[in-house]
């Protein structure tokens, strides 16, 4: 069976681009193309495709304007932005997929990948992303990957983040330890924006649960659930400047 596939881009080279790989795989059947938010609405309720590309930027509008009016999103979605744009960091907090362009095929062929994995499992990754966008900082969350899909955690929430080679346990103010494969780097640029700084190779922490510092070479600090964890000697005049000045 072939998976009904709909294009909604406006750029007419990195559409034909998608046309071209999208043709090279058997089991997707392009169905068809838009080029505005209003011929995308009505081609989704026409044609009912399971897969949808879709440009971020579809002036004078973005794609989140039509999805926020969707009651439901009964299609998976992949989509189509530049590095330059705000988005990429919300994506990935909500594990949605994305593709730069220009569309490299190895990237195009790992998002199938995803989408096939994604079509057996239920998740909300699309929801927490427009709400992620939509709803104050204090509010986002982040989706960590599990056996079953995707927990979904409010990042207020999160303590600290410890690293274990390619995985990174997370623990949160509700006492869980939560493992996922991701690196402690990649989880690092996401959190980057809401308080946390990674005092130690192997730590990141939330500055909002710090409850002391002790002196040393680096130093240690200590967090609100009693944790204490190893300052690096250079990483230790910056945290201590955030300290000071409450960032």
């Amino acid at each position: 069976m072939a998976y009904r596939v709909l294009i909604v881009e406006d750029d007419a080279h990195a559409r034909e681009n998608l046309i071209r790989l999208i043709q090279g795989v058997s089991d997707l059947d392009l169905v068809g193309m838009a080029t505005t938010i209003g011929e995308a609405d009505q081609l989704c309720k026409s044609l009912k495709p399971d897969l949808v590309f879709c440009d971020v930027m579809l002036p004078p509008d973005t794609s989140f304007d039509w999805l926020m009016k969707l009651e439901k999103i009964p299609f998976e979605l992949i989509f189509i932005t530049s590095f330059e744009e705000f988005a990429v960091k919300a994506f990935r907090l909500a594990a949605v997929d994305y593709l730069i362009k220009p569309i490299a095929q190895e990237e195009f062929n790992l998002a199938l990948e995803r989408f096939r994995s994604r079509r057996e499992k239920s998740t909300d990754q699309i929801q927490s992303l427009l709400k992620n966008l939509s709803l104050p900082r204090e509010h986002a969350k982040i989706a960590l990957p599990t056996l079953n899909g995707y927990l979904f955690v409010q990042i207020k929430d999160i303590l600290r983040c410890e690293s274990d080679n390619t995985y990174t346990t997370f623990f949160t103010a509700d006492k869980r330890k939560i493992l996922v494969s991701r690196t402690l780097k990649d989880v690092e640029q996401m959190l980057e924006e809401y308080r946390f700084f990674r005092v130690h190779n192997s730590h990141l922490i939330n500055l909002d649960y710090v409850a002391e510092y002790f002196k040393g070479e680096g130093g240690q600090v200590k967090l609100t659930d009693g944790a204490v964890i190893d300052v690096s000697r250079r990483r230790k005049e910056e945290f201590l400047n955030l300290l000071r000045k409450g960032q």
